[in-house]
Parts: structure tokens; C-alpha cells; sequence
């Protein structure tokens, strides 16, 4: 079985192409929301958590996102400590995830900062969903319905988009110009036979 990873830089699309790849009918393990319920479920997780950046990031048990978020993304060392605990959980959870799925030629794990959390090494190969930054960062607040700033102060804590595409396996530019479902179909059916094209 194929292990690829799905990366890409925050309005990139990376939602989307890892939809087209379920769609086709191929396992994929969302990161982010497995992070999202692991902070939400584990006790031992939360009160981590709790301890990292005090108690009052849960309410009645329930994570207090824009709190939380408040802390970490305009501080790049405590976005890093929260990253730290909250990584090997989401890894563990992909372990245990893989074995319910073992028929599958390949899997999919879909990744926000695959590469700055240094998960990238797991795959045997990675995905890059890339494109231009005006139109990731209008995406992002046309989706979010966030301001400007709170997009940069996300943009800033992933690796730039020449970082990401130096060390991809594979980049997918969905910037609006070309059609994404012919590649993805391509290495689809490479990857179904458990080949990186």
C-alpha cells in the first residue's frame, strides 16, 4: 500500500483535490480534523493543553477555538509547542486509521503543514496544492469570513510556496487556469497499481 501525502499552503484547494481523490474512492485521512476532535475527546491531550496555554482555552470541556487560536498564531513558538502536542496524537490516529483500510492500493493523508511538522518523511510520496497567494488569501476570507490579517497571520506559520514545491513529489497548481482532474486521474491511476508515476 502507497502512503501520499496531501499538502498544500492555507486557500490552496487541498480540500478539494483530496474530495476528487475520495470521490474516486481512495481512503483520506484529514489531519486537521482528526487534530480538531483529538483536542476536543483526549483527556490526557487536553490537559496538555490546558497546561500549555491555561485553562481557560476549554469552556465546560469544549475547546475554545478563536481563544486558542488568538494565543498561538500571531506567536510562532507557541504555535510550535501546541503543534508538538497535538502531532504524534494525529500520527498514532493514522496508524490505527491505516488498518481499517487494508485492501486499499494507496491512502491519502491530508495535511496542512506535512512538511513543517516534519510528517513528510512517512510518505512515499507528497502532493503539493499550490497557488498564487492574492487569490489563497481572498479564498480564505470569502470562506472564513475572516479579516485580512488573521489570513497572514495563518499564511506565516507555513512554509512559503517555493519551500513546499521544492520538496513535493508531485505539485498541483490550481490557480483558476488549468483543469485539475486530468492530473489527478493520471496519478490516480498510477497510483492505484502501486506506482509513483
Amino acid at each position: 500500500m502507497l502512503r501520499i501525502g496531501l499538502t498544500g499552503g492555507i486557500g490552496s484547494g487541498k480540500s478539494l483535490v483530496a474530495c476528487v481523490f475520495r470521490v474516486l474512492g481512495v481512503p483520506v485521512f484529514e489531519a486537521d480534523t482528526e487534530a480538531r476532535l483529538l483536542m476536543e475527546q483526549h483527556a490526557v491531550l487536553k490537559q496538555k493543553i490546558c497546561l500549555a496555554f491555561g485553562e481557560d482555552v476549554y469552556r465546560d470541556g469544549r475547546l475554545q477555538r478563536k481563544k486558542l487560536a488568538g494565543i498561538v498564531f500571531p506567536d510562532p513558538e507557541k504555535l510550535k509547542v501546541l503543534n508538538g502536542l497535538v502531532h504524534p496524537y494525529v500520527f498514532e490516529a493514522f496508524d490505527k486509521w491505516i488498518l481499517k483500510v487494508p485492501d486499499a492500493p494507496y491512502v491519502l493523508h491530508e495535511a496542512a503543514i506535512l512538511f513543517e511538522s516534519g510528517g513528510a518523511k512517512c510518505f512515499d510520496a507528497v502532493i503539493a496544492v499550490e497557488a498564487p497567494e492574492e487569490l489563497r488569501i481572498q479564498r480564505v476570507i470569502l470562506r472564513d469570513g475572516v479579516e485580512r490579517q488573521e489570513v497572514f497571520d495563518r499564511m506565516k506559520n507555513q512554509w512559503e510556496t517555493a519551500r513546499r514545491t521544492e520538496n513535493a513529489s508531485y505539485v498541483l497548481w490550481n490557480d483558476n487556469n488549468g483543469l485539475l482532474l486530468p492530473v489527478i486521474l493520471n496519478w490516480h491511476a498510477s497510483f492505484s497499481k502501486g506506482v509513483l508515476p
